[in-house]
């Protein structure tokens, strides 16, 4: 009879091990789910500044060459007409075949 009550004992004392064995593998479960989307959205904070960076150059850039290209009709009319027309009879060539 003794042996029996040992044995429940040692049951109940396995049980409550295994209990907070899985207690604590919860946590750390979601310990490490925290830390894994936290660094996920630290790299998607970083990217998305990184591109609005690229954006804002190529913005720059963009309105730097509108601005010579205004420049260059408003100095030279006649020409920038006669170059847009060639390229325009150019692309009505390669389009026609």
């Amino acid at each position: 009879m003794v042996a029996k009550t040992e044995t429940t004992a040692d049951n109940a004392k396995l049980q409550a091990d295994v209990d907070a064995l899985r207690k604590d593998l919860a946590e750390v479960t979601k310990t490490l789910k925290t830390i894994g989307g936290e660094a996920a959205q630290t790299k998607t904070q970083a990217a998305a500044e990184r591109i609005r960076e690229v954006s804002g150059q190529a913005r720059d850039q963009f309105d730097h060459a509108r601005e010579v290209a205004v420049d260059q009709v408003r100095e030279r009319p006649l020409s920038s007409v006669a170059v847009t027309f060639g390229v325009g009879l150019l692309i009505g060539r390669l389009l026609q075949k």
